[in-house]
């Protein structure tokens, strides 16, 4: 099936197809060639030769997913291309970024007042030993920080407001 997505304010197409057991993705001019396996829903683990690489997949809302994978946090979502030709959809009024999951605030990248650009890194969060950048959804303005760094902070819990 081919697909358009969103990954951190990127445009891509990928490709999916199912065989033999194995998934074929071919994600722009690359091609991977992939076993994969659910351990426990939301973790994927695909290999690919002798690599193995582990992939957390949570909903971030209705219409989007959190990944976290090699250590890094995605926000992806499939483009629908019907509502695509209608309208270019970005996020509009306010947006709340949330912890993906229970943590610590590390660092503090901006702060309120800041101009911040679609897909840029606002909040640092440490969870399972992996750093997380928590990144904007849209560009505009730091509205609120709602932590501080060495803060704990639990799932979902609202970190940052931007307009």
């Amino acid at each position: 099936m081919r697909y358009e997505a969103d990954i951190d304010g990127h445009q891509i197409n990928l490709e999916l197809e199912r065989r033999n057991g194995r998934i074929v993705a071919v994600i722009g001019q690359r091609s991977y060639d992939l076993e994969v396996s659910t351990p426990q829903p939301g973790v994927y683990l695909m290999f690919q030769g002798d690599e193995v690489h582990e992939a957390h997949v949570w909903s971030a809302d209705a219409n989007s997913l959190r990944v976290t994978l090699r250590g890094r946090l995605f926000t992806a979502s499939i483009i629908d291309r019907k509502q695509r030709r209608t309208s270019e959809h970005r996020p509009e009024g306010q947006q709340q970024l949330t912890a993906p999951m229970p943590g610590k605030v590390v660092r503090i990248l901006l702060k309120p007042g800041d101009e911040v650009a679609a897909g840029q890194g606002i909040i640092v969060v440490e969870a399972m030993k992996m750093q997380n950048e928590i990144k904007s959804p849209k560009a505009g303005r730091i509205l609120e920080v709602r932590v501080a760094e060495g803060e704990t902070v639990n799932n979902n819990q609202v970190l940052a407001v931007v307009e």
